[in-house]
């Protein structure tokens, strides 16, 4: 499957290829592989016990991570005619990125074949908003054992209690990812007339991202002159519509 692009699509899809892969053994020693849905499967989805539901429950503005106002830059490796590449260089400083959230893992791409991009050394744009999503994770079994089955593996393998994390590919991120609850949720099946038990255990997930606050746009250098200012016209052109900003 390719990687999906999009803030959420591609969290989504990391967390259930995460979750997927899990396989457990019955009692006949027959091997079961623990299939995984968004949300609670509806009727015309057939349900093979164990499986596992995933939601997205909330999406909260992460202020504990969130700067002032901050400028963040991309060295194309390009320096100007006759300007030094290590003046321009943004290697070890605190404001360079190279990635754009849930899209690619090499700014640049964005905006190859525009017009502007030959004569732009920097790709820039302001500091992206970080954000947690809250993700509820749901296993369903019919069988004790593979609940504690399913209940060990995700504490131990998937959703440990420290050092979580989930990759994504898109944008090759590796993101904070912490269990901040769990609790048992057994029921009776109702499709079974309320004579056989579902065990489910219920784990509530966060994830963290980034939302680019601002497009993308590139920068480049401009001569001056007789009079001091800039010959000609400066100007920032965005990514998308490639409209004059400033």
């Amino acid at each position: 499957m390719a990687d999906r692009a999009g803030f959420l699509l591609a969290e989504d899809q990391a967390l259930k290829v995460k979750f997927s892969g899990i396989q457990l053994t019955d009692d006949r020693d027959s091997t079961r592989d623990v299939q995984v849905f968004f949300r609670y499967p509806e009727g015309e989805t057939e349900k093979k016990y164990p499986f596992i539901t995933l939601e997205l429950m909330d999406i909260n503005h992460a202020v504990n991570r969130q700067h002032s106002d901050t400028r963040i830059y991309s060295f194309r490796g390009t320096a100007p005619t006759g300007q030094a590449a290590g003046h321009y260089s943004t290697d070890g400083q605190a404001n360079t990125f190279t990635y754009w959230p849930d899209h690619t893992d090499d700014v640049s791409t964005l905006a190859s074949g525009t017009s502007w991009i030959a004569s732009s050394p920097f790709l820039s744009a302001m500091e992206h908003v970080p954000v947690d999503l809250l993700y509820q994770v749901t296993t369903f079994t019919r069988s004790a054992i593979h609940d504690r089955y399913l209940q060990a593996h995700i504490l131990t393998q998937v959703v440990p209690f420290r050092r979580g994390y989930l990759n994504v590919p898109i944008d090759d991120t590796s993101r904070h990812m912490d269990l901040l609850d769990w609790r048992a949720a057994d029921m009776l099946d109702e499709e079974a007339g309320f004579k056989k038990r579902i065990f489910r255990k219920v784990y509530t997930l966060s994830v963290t991202s980034e939302i680019p606050a601002t497009s993308l746009v590139g920068l480049y250098q401009v001569t001056a002159g007789d009079d001091g200012y800039a010959a000609g016209s400066s100007t920032f052109k965005d990514k998308i519509t490639q409209d004059v900003l400033a």
